[in-house]
This record gives C-alpha cells, structure tokens and sequence, in this order.
C-alpha cells in the first residue's frame, strides 16, 4: 500500500514538473501581426503609415534608408524555456529558451505610401548567456527612432511598447 502511494506521488510529480515546463512560455511584440485577416485591408501604392498605424499600431522599429524611403517593422515573438534549463549543473551551459519569431515588415516611399510587405518566421535555440548578455548590452536607439518617427507623424508613442522588445533585435534580425 504505501509503495503505491510512493509511486503515485511520482507520477503526480512528473505529470507536474511536464506541464510547467509545457507552459512556461512568453508572448510580446505585435500580435496583430499574425491576425492574416488585417494584412486584406493592406493595399501597396495605396495604404500609407497612417493606415498601418490603424491596421498593426505601433512598429517595432523605424529605419530610413538614403534615398528617403523607411520601413515599419514589426515582431511577434513566443518564446519557451528549453528544457535543458531544467537539468541540474547542465542547464547552467545548455539551459535558455525556443523562439518562434514573426517578422512583419513595411516599406514605403517618401511620400508614406505602401511600396511592399514582406513577412517572414524563424524558430531558433537562444542560449540563456546570449540572451542576458544582447538584452544587457543593447542600445535604445530603436526606441529613439519610433519615437521620432511617432512624433513626426503626430502618432501616440508608447514607451513600454517600444522597449518591450529591447535585446531581441539582434536576435530576430
């Protein structure tokens, strides 16, 4: 009788230990960004910053380019923690996370008008070291150039949103 009990409490216990290590994962970006349904209302030469505004809201990122154009990115990323970070001593070398990152990006004329979309997905292993090194290390100077960008087109600025994704730039580009 308490042999059975002993072996249910470890089933019980490893039945536990795998939904949390299921469940530990962590959203932020653009979530608009993967409701394929906004990217129909999109129309290139014809949609502008404004519209994109609407349709996604805040970007990501700005970035301008010599000849006057810019593009608008924007990142929805899911990460998980990999289980390896679970594994006594070892996760200390091999322990971080899964991501699962998409990348919305639109790039218009000088005039704000739509010229092209393009998305694209990349999953990758991002060691923990890495990870807290690039989010240690890393500059604000994205958050600068959305919120100059929001300002120009008296657009609302949201800080936290714009640093949310501080660190992953270097990862997901």
């Amino acid at each position: 009788m308490e042999k059975t009990k002993m072996q249910l409490k470890k089933v019980v216990g490893f039945i536990a230990v795998a939904i949390f290590i299921s469940s530990c994962a962590t959203n932020f970006g653009s979530s608009q960004t993967q409701d394929f349904g906004r990217y129909l209302s999109v129309k290139e030469g014809e949609s502008n910053k404004f519209d994109i505004f609407d349709i996604f809201g805040q970007p990501g990122d700005v970035k301008y380019f010599e000849n006057s154009q810019s593009v608008w990115v924007y990142y929805a990323v899911s990460m998980t923690v990999n289980g390896a970070t679970y594994i006594p001593i070892v996760g200390l070398f091999a322990g971080g996370s899964n991501s699962d990152t998409q990348i919305s990006k639109f790039y218009f004329d000088q005039d704000n008008l739509l010229i092209k979309v393009e998305t694209s997905s990349k999953t990758q292993y991002v060691n923990q070291w890495v990870g807290i090194g690039t989010t240690a290390f890393s500059s604000n100077s994205y958050a600068q150039r959305i919120e100059n960008e929001m300002a120009k087109l008296e657009l609302p600025f949201d800080q936290y949103k714009a640093i949310e994704i501080k660190g992953m730039h270097s990862i997901v580009d």
